[in-house]
């Protein structure tokens, strides 16, 4: 070990002689813990809700939805050549489109989705998602929305009126299920009838408007897509889940990026601690720093000795706060044996929670810069300081 830092060592790393600048190390080494315990924290919690929002997207929907300008009948022939594709894992025929319904005095806006119930299965994780009623629904029987059934206040067995824009169509159907797949925009907005309940309603004939795919990886989406376009050719639209949902995904990322930069700051104030811990070892040092130029030490040197105290400050912090962090993660992911989360309002039972190894990288950077860049002004000072200055008094 160099001798700057056998030196740095023994101001900063053992036990000092000053109470005051033991006492104030201490208080610079738990700012940066509880700093870094603030953002493992928050980030676990965001990552966890990030990846919990995603999985219900995902669940819901195909992973890659192709469909054209017009109604699409030889879709039979494009599913043969899309499972000719590896990635692929199964395709399922589909009808979208808006609808008014009707519910006694109540009316609503909604999304219907037309589906093959054997096929569809194999796709999107709907059926998993059943609280009550039956999944493989005949014509003129619809799958709802747990929150559209309390809006309209409608159970299993009662008749629904749906409005068709594009037809004018006004037909009944029975509700045959409820599902709850914890995404309120899908829960609150979707009904799902049978494809041939579909085709009648918005007057397709045998043709449909999307045919969905499930591919093995749902986050390498954008490198199937391009096969699938070399497959079918570049007169179908194919969207990803992740293109369908840019403006949620983005938000997301947004958030997650300016709650770490809010959080952060909680380590950049640590670093004003550390600083004048610095400037009091440094006041405290004065003879020690005169004494060492006298015997040949450099500017550098003695910079070193200062800057490395920062370093050794911030990494038992970062330690604790890694600790403290994945502590309280821990805490956090079993906070429902504790208190009860409402069910009815959250859709999940505990407190989503995921540590990303990116996330905690990025922490661990940050963390070690801040504290290094904390140091380099002090440390510019002790090294500025002339033997003459340092010894005057001794």
């Amino acid at each position: 070990m160099r001798l700057e830092f056998l030196v740095s060592w023994r101001y900063f790393a053992t036990k000092q002689k000053e109470r005051f600048i033991s006492f104030i190390s201490i208080i610079s080494i738990l700012g940066v813990a509880i700093g870094v315990t603030a953002l493992i924290g928050t980030l676990g919690v965001m990552s966890g809700f990030g990846n919990q929002l995603r999985e219900k997207i995902i669940g819901a929907n195909a992973h890659i939805r192709i469909n054209a300008d017009g109604p699409i009948y030889d879709y039979l022939a494009i599913e043969e050549k899309l499972k000719k594709i590896p990635s692929i894992v199964a395709t399922t025929e589909n009808i979208y489109g808006q609808a008014s319904v009707y519910y006694g005095h109540k009316t609503s806006f909604v999304l219907v989705r037309g589906i093959n119930p054997q096929k569809e299965e194999a796709v999107t994780q709907i059926k998993q998602y059943m609280k009550a009623g039956k999944f493989f629904i005949k014509e003129r029987e619809i799958i709802i929305g747990q929150e559209l059934a309390l809006q309209l206040g409608v159970d299993i067995g009662d008749t629904l009126v749906l409005g068709s824009p594009v037809t004018g169509q006004i037909q009944e159907f029975q509700v045959a299920g409820i599902f709850n797949s914890g995404y309120y925009e899908y829960d609150a907005n979707l009904i799902i009838a049978s494809l041939e309940s579909c085709q009648e309603f918005f007057g397709l004939s045998q043709g449909i408007t999307d045919i969905g795919v499930k591919i093995k990886d749902p986050y390498l989406a954008k490198e199937v897509k391009k096969d699938i376009y070399d497959r079918i050719g570049s007169q179908y639209r194919i969207m990803t889940w992740m293109n369908i949902n840019k403006s949620l995904l983005s938000a997301l990322r947004l958030e997650k990026i300016v709650m770490f930069l809010v959080v952060a700051l909680v380590v950049l104030v640590a670093s004003f601690n550390i600083i004048s811990t610095l400037i009091v070892m440094i006041t405290e040092k004065t003879k020690d720093i005169g004494i060492l130029k006298a015997l040949g030490a450099t500017n550098f040197s003695i910079a070193t000795i200062f800057a490395g105290g920062a370093i050794y400050l911030g990494f038992i912090g970062l330690f604790l706060g890694i600790a403290g962090g994945l502590l309280v993660c821990l805490f956090i992911k079993n906070i429902h044996k504790f208190i009860e989360i409402p069910k009815d309002i959250y859709y999940f039972d505990s407190i989503p929670v995921h540590i990303n190894h990116l996330d905690l990288f990025w922490i661990i950077i940050c963390a070690i810069a801040i504290c290094f860049l904390s140091g380099i002004y002090p440390a510019w000072k002790a090294a500025k300081l002339k033997i003459a200055d340092a010894l005057r008094y001794e």
